[in-house]
């Protein structure tokens, strides 16, 4: 299912200058085009590196994201609406995890935190949909050299390799501030 991946290609990496909002170092920014038969949509993964080479990854298509006027959706809402609308997770999917095997071998940081986003008809954050898929899919891809668990309250997902298991305890904690001031 995620065997086939669609080319992707490192765009820029921009260093965070200012740390005004967010406290990560750098954030990588790829691309890459999902084609079908009614349209090609070009996605964006942003993954941002924080101190103590820690990753977390965004990805969202690249459309007009602007909601109407009198709408109550923001533009977040918007992205994971039309990513939820999308039925070809399979070569997203394997794109996305390709594209953390390269970040691995290309600058030596593999230690990854997500945030499972709600489904629209799911009100609360906990054990969510998203979550448990993600959880099993990033445990069966990175089961040997990886520990992967989670923390079902607030659907977050960690990707530990297996030399930093030790640390897991400090890296959930350092995790839960990135989110704090993300979210």
């Amino acid at each position: 299912m995620f065997d086939s991946n669609l080319g992707y290609q490192l765009v820029q990496i921009r260093n965070n200058k200012y740390h005004t909002h967010e406290s990560y170092l750098k954030e990588f920014i790829y691309k890459f085009y999902s084609h079908n038969s009614r349209c090609c949509i070009k996605y964006i993964v942003s993954i941002k590196e924080y101190p103590q080479k820690l990753l977390t990854l965004d990805y969202y298509p690249k459309v007009k994201l602007t909601p109407k006027i009198n709408s109550r959706d923001s533009i977040q809402d918007l992205r994971y609406r039309m990513l939820t609308k999308q039925n070809s997770f399979g070569n997203i999917g394997g794109t996305i995890l390709d594209i953390m095997v390269d970040l691995r071998q290309r600058f030596d940081i593999h230690t990854w935190g997500f945030i499972a986003a709600n489904l629209i008809y799911e009100t609360s954050n906990e054990n969510n949909k998203r979550y448990k898929t993600y959880k099993e899919i990033l445990r069966r891809s990175f089961k040997d050299k990886y520990t992967v668990f989670g923390n079902k309250k607030n659907s977050a997902i960690f990707v530990v390799p297996i030399e930093r298991e030790k640390e897991h305890i400090k890296i959930v904690k350092h995790y839960e501030r990135i989110f704090a001031e993300t979210n």
